[in-house]
């Protein structure tokens, strides 16, 4: 196979990533604050207060699970907190840029030597889409633990510059990059919440979130052309602030901004369908850091669903619904 051909179906493996957005804990998700807990961390008044008659509101009835751990001490001051188990589905889609900092090739078990000097790829562009299933459980009041399953498809598009050899009358070559990939993604992370009462306008709060989450992509390619040596892996970290308030009977909104950093494996290994060629790939998102905006409705304590958009040079759209119990 020609060394330029070579380098063309190595580098479809650029830019393939594992999916690791996951949708935000909120809402039902968060220790919500009842007009007693309000009055208490925020200085309302609470109907107590209004009529000295009225009996204290009466804390959640105990889940089955026990769960959170201290929770019925959070119930007792006031919290009303969230069903602990969740299950959902989610939908991801995502576009994003990135960078190939080298690409070594080995040929029949001999050291990878770096070609950077034959072919350039600044960047590449990576489009991926992922369908998943998400479990969760709050362990915490303010601690969430979940599991992802789903399957991610994507393609990846660039171009290799193959530079020119004047000595044997070769000249530079653009050669475009084209494919497609799928495979099942797993994967786990954790949500720190927290919030407080601001308002007793439709009882508003506002809360804040930490996420970070770490997921694997089993990818294959539609072509055959490359047989993916590694799994790529995903670390994404996010936080959100924003607020949440009652729109109506037994329903809840908010509204949230936040900062997503993302980190892909630097370094993935493969080799050529059909031959005894391995290459190594280094590579690493071109803007690791996006913005994020967003905003969920709550139907009662067991429904919710939401949609976030990614903005930056990391452009994305995730919607997804949970049942809790």
């Amino acid at each position: 196979m020609p060394r330029a051909l070579i380098v063309c179906s190595v580098l479809l493996l650029i830019g393939t990533r594992s999916w690791a957005q996951t949708g935000p804990v909120l809402g039902n998700a968060l220790a919500q604050l009842t007009p007693q807990a309000a009055a208490e961390k925020g200085g309302l008044a609470s109907p107590s207060d209004q009529d000295p008659q009225a009996p204290p509101p009466k804390p959640d009835h105990p889940h089955w699970s026990n769960l959170p751990i201290w929770g019925a001490e959070a119930a007792a001051r006031g919290h009303r907190l969230p069903l602990p188990f969740g299950a959902g589905a989610t939908f991801y889609d995502a576009r994003q840029p990135v960078t190939i900092k080298d690409l070594k090739l080995a040929i029949d078990g001999s050291e990878p030597v770096s070609i950077s000097g034959f072919a350039q790829v600044e960047e590449v562009d990576s489009k991926q889409r992922n369908t998943g299933v998400r479990f969760d459980v709050w362990l915490l009041p303010f601690l969430n633990v979940y599991g992802v399953a789903g399957h991610t498809t994507g393609s990846i598009d660039g171009v290799v510059t193959v530079t020119s050899v004047p000595a044997v009358g070769r000249s530079a070559q653009d050669l475009s990059l084209n494919a497609e990939f799928d495979g099942p993604t797993v994967g786990g992370g954790l949500t720190l919440a927290g919030g407080f009462a601001v308002s007793d306008w439709h009882n508003l709060q506002t809360f804040f979130l930490a996420d970070v989450n770490r997921t694997m992509t089993f990818l294959s390619f539609a072509n055959q052309a490359l047989i993916a040596g590694t799994s790529p892996v995903a670390t994404v970290f996010s936080t959100r602030i924003g607020l949440l308030g009652d729109v109506g009977q037994g329903a809840r909104a908010s509204i949230w901004a936040g900062a997503m950093h993302q980190r892909i494996q630097e370094v993935v290994a493969g080799r050529v369908a059909g031959g005894s060629i391995e290459f190594i790939v280094t590579q690493f998102a071109t803007y690791p850091w996006n913005a994020l905006a967003g905003g969920q409705v709550e139907i009662g304590r067991h429904f919710s669903f939401l949609a976030e958009a990614g903005i930056g040079r990391r452009t994305s759209v995730l919607v997804g619904g949970t049942f809790r119990f």
